[in-house]
Parts: C-alpha cells; sequence; structure tokens
C-alpha cells in the first residue's frame, strides 16, 4: 500500500522538474469563450483559468479513425493509452492518479484521438506529466496488443453493435465518403492489426504539430512551462494531411438484432446553412413531455435532423427509429417536411432556425465536451474559435441558402442505412429520396 504521504510527494516530483525551464510561447488574448492560447515549441494551447477546485485537461491528437494508415490503427492506439511507458507501468499510473483522486479517460472521433485527465487543480504538475508521458513514450509492446488491447478492441466493436443508433452512423458515413470520413471508427474482425503497424502510426501521428493541449481550470503561463518541461523532447513532426471529404452517397442495409432505425444524410463543405436547416427541421424537443413545434414534431419523436461537423465537412443527417411502420410513416414526413423548407422558408422559421443553431454551436463548446472542439480548431486553423464570429456566420444564413440545401437533398443522391429488420424497412426511394 502508498503511504499517506505519497500523493505529497507526487506532488513535489513534478512540479519540482518544471521551475527552472524557460518558456518558449507566444500567448494570445482570451477569445470571448474566456480561452486564451500560447505556442510553445509548435505545441498549440489554450486554456481557460475557470473558478472552482477542479481542473480538466485534453490532449487532443490530429490522428482519428480519418486518418488511419490501416482501418483500425487508430482505434488499436487509442486504446494503448494509459498502458506502459519506461517511466511507469500501467498499474503504477492508475494506483497514482486514484491516490489523488483524479481520472484518466481516453476517446476516439473520426477526427482526433483524445486524452482526457480529471482533477484537483493542485495535481496539474502531476496530471500533465503523466499524460505527457502517455503521449510522448508508449511502450506499444507486442504482448501488449495481443493480451490486453486486442480483447478492448473486440469489446468496444460487440458493444457498439448493440447500439442501432451508430451502426446506422457508421453506414451513413461509410456511403457518404467511402473512404476518410467514411472509415469504420472502430476495427472491425478483418482488419489486420500488428504490434509494427501501431507503433508506424504513432510515430506519424504523436508529434508536436499534431497535438493541441486544452485545459479548463489552469493559467496558461503554467501549462506553457508543463508543456516546455515535459514534451521537449516529442519530434517536431508534420502536420497529418486532411483526405478529401468527397461526397458520393449511396444505401446500405444491414441486418441487425440491437433494434430498428432508417438514416439518410448529405454532406458538402462545412457551413452553417446545414446547422439551420437541422434546427428548422428539429425533431428533438429541448423540453421533456413535449414533441416542441419543429416541422419534425409530427413524427411523435420517431424522426429527428443533426449535424455533425468534421473538418471540412458537415453531414446532415435525419434519422428514424420504431416499428418498420413507424419508420416508413415517419421518414415519408420528414420527406415532407424537406419539400415544405424546399417550397420557401418563412421569416418566423428561418429566426427559430437560426436561433436553435447559435445555441446548438456554442453548447458545443461549453464545459469539458466543449475542450476537444477548441482543439480541434486550433489544429485545423491554429486560431481559437470565436464566439461573436460564430454566431454572425448563422445569423448570415439566408432563406434561400436554406431552401437551396433543402432541394439539393430532394434531387441528388443521399447516404441512407437501414439498420434491423431490413426486411420490412422502407428503401430510400420509398421515401422518395435518390440513393
Amino acid at each position: 500500500m502508498l503511504a499517506p504521504s505519497t500523493s505529497a510527494c507526487l506532488r513535489r516530483a513534478a512540479s519540482s522538474s518544471v521551475r527552472a525551464n524557460a518558456t518558449r510561447s507566444l500567448a494570445t488574448a482570451a477569445t470571448d469563450l474566456g480561452f486564451e492560447s500560447a505556442t510553445v515549441d509548435g505545441i498549440k494551447i489554450a486554456t481557460t483559468d475557470l473558478a472552482g477546485p477542479i481542473t480538466t485537461l485534453s490532449f487532443v491528437i490530429k490522428a482519428g479513425s480519418r486518418y488511419a494508415t490501416v482501418p483500425g490503427v487508430a482505434h488499436a492506439l487509442q486504446r494503448f493509452a494509459y498502458k506502459n511507458t519506461p517511466k511507469r507501468s500501467g498499474l503504477r499510473l492508475t494506483r497514482e492518479s486514484e491516490l489523488l483522486g483524479g481520472s484518466l479517460t481516453s476517446a476516439l472521433t473520426r477526427d482526433s484521438i483524445v486524452l482526457t485527465a480529471h482533477f484537483l487543480k493542485e495535481d496539474l504538475p502531476y496530471f500533465f506529466e503523466a499524460l505527457s508521458d502517455v503521449f510522448a513514450q508508449p511502450t506499444l509492446a507486442r504482448h501488449e496488443l495481443a493480451e490486453i488491447v486486442a480483447p478492448l478492441l473486440k469489446l468496444d466493436v460487440q458493444l457498439a453493435d448493440t447500439d442501432a443508433a451508430f451502426v446506422a452512423s457508421e453506414g451513413v458515413n461509410s456511403a457518404a465518403y467511402r473512404k476518410g470520413l467514411g472509415l469504420p471508427l472502430y476495427a472491425q474482425a478483418t482488419d489486420a492489426i500488428s504490434i509494427d503497424t501501431v507503433r508506424a502510426y504513432k510515430d506519424v501521428a504523436y508529434t508536436k504539430a499534431n497535438l493541441a493541449i486544452v485545459a479548463s481550470g489552469a493559467d496558461i503561463s503554467t501549462l506553457s512551462s508543463l508543456a516546455s518541461s515535459f514534451l521537449a523532447n516529442v519530434p517536431g513532426g508534420t502536420s497529418s494531411v486532411t483526405p478529401d471529404s468527397t461526397f458520393y452517397g449511396g444505401e446500405l442495409r444491414i441486418p441487425s438484432t440491437a433494434g430498428n432505425l432508417v438514416s439518410f444524410g448529405y454532406a458538402a463543405a462545412t457551413s452553417p446553412t446545414f446547422n439551420v436547416l437541422a434546427s428548422v427541421l428539429g425533431g428533438a424537443s429541448s423540453i421533456k413531455w413535449s414533441y416542441g413545434s419543429s416541422l419534425l414534431s409530427t413524427t411523435a419523436g420517431k424522426a429527428s435532423a443533426k449535424v455533425t461537423n468534421y473538418n471540412g465537412s458537415s453531414l446532415f443527417t435525419v434519422t428514424t427509429s420504431g416499428s418498420p411502420a413507424e419508420i416508413k410513416s415517419a421518414g415519408l414526413a420528414a420527406v415532407e417536411a424537406l419539400k415544405t423548407v424546399a417550397a420557401g422558408v418563412s421569416p418566423e422559421l428561418l429566426k427559430k432556425g437560426i436561433a436553435g443553431a447559435k445555441f446548438e454551436a456554442l453548447q458545443a463548446l461549453d464545459g469539458a465536451d466543449g475542450l476537444v472542439g477548441v482543439g480541434q480548431a486550433l489544429l485545423t486553423s491554429g486560431t481559437l474559435p470565436v464566439a461573436s464570429s460564430i454566431v454572425s456566420e448563422i445569423e448570415s444564413v439566408t432563406a434561400e441558402s436554406v431552401k437551396s440545401l433543402a432541394e439539393k437533398i430532394l434531387s441528388e443522391k443521399v447516404a441512407a442505412a437501414a439498420v434491423g429488420k431490413v426486411s420490412e424497412l422502407p428503401y430510400a426511394d420509398e421515401l422518395g429520396l435518390k440513393a
């Protein structure tokens, strides 16, 4: 058992190693979202120094599934997080973080691998050093892949297969983009992932050019000093090239016992018009036990619209769920709602759509989850997102642009996925769409 004084020793050890380090950074003033940013030896850093006892720290790495050199390798690298490093074993890291009362998580998106720590503010030096160690020096041992990581990959896939919405989302992405954003988020049974493949991907992806460090509850000077101390020896590298986000369209039918869903989507270059259209259609009420007053409220919660924004592409989707009969009814209603928009958007409907889109966009940058969005913005554009600019772009969306987007969805190919009892689920053309 670790002695009670061990936690204090951990804090002192991590703090003492950064005292004499000069910080090479260029700091900027805080944005209207409260973030300050700096660049330290090529590493992009942003933080908002919120009052309170808790700090959240995220390493956002431009290494998501769309960049995978072999399908599934990004998933494998994400699952290697918090395993052994030359400095500490995975067991030691677990015990030390628990002793300090913190938590460590990792996540995978199509754009990023994200390493996150939540902890008491006073423990920032330890957790920054720990995340730096995990990022810069994972052992990536052959036996770890076989005995620990591979079973986790299999479990992730098994759990995902029980979520019909996730299966449908994967199907729509595959039909929409094929490669890049269309690659599976998780490693499949047919993917041959060797330890050499994982190591090669780590060497390419885990570099300063692909790293953004984002925090809440920490000051910029401390973060900059810690980065200068603990990440000095990380290779500079070059930023991962973002694959083209060409939209193809098509239809997939995926038998599943997880539930019945039909989802269809359309993608193009990132535009706030997508967000406004999704808000105009709605479907997901903001008031419990109410279906709201959006165009899709008539589907009684069986259909809803949303937008997923990737680096370089917006994917608009409408998802319907329920029994096969309910899905067909809701899908037809969704197409009719699109036709209503394509016929013209009233000033009142546009105003409501813009208000909803502004809320959704700003909410996505709020709290711990918002740190990932800030990090991705730094990696994409090199600048922090600015609330006033986000609001201005959404407010500039016109009724004509929303009408035009609805017309495109109705007249051009969509990406569609039917999940569940596919023998009874409607095809896209039965809903009045092209696929």
